[in-house]
């Protein structure tokens, strides 16, 4: 993987402080992975619609974040 601002530790601390701030939300889940530019981490935030998507910030403690609008997950 590239050079990234952030360390992956660094990502996976604020992946949890996103969760816990947003979790009546509407999140369907969050990952990790590289922001658009390809030059940082980013968080990959998956909600299931758009106006969920709607209310989530552009950025979150230094880390992009990347919202999916994934519609709603059943396990079958």
């Amino acid at each position: 993987m590239a050079d990234t601002k952030h360390s992956m530790k660094e990502a996976v601390e604020i992946q949890r402080a996103f969760e816990k701030q947003f979790c009546d939300n509407g999140l369907v889940g969050v990952g990790i992975g590289l922001n658009p530019q390809r030059d940082d981490l980013a968080l990959n935030v998956f909600v299931s619609r758009e106006k969920e998507a709607e209310k989530l910030p552009k950025t979150f403690d230094g880390l992009e974040v990347v919202v999916d609008v994934v519609g709603v997950i059943r396990a079958y």
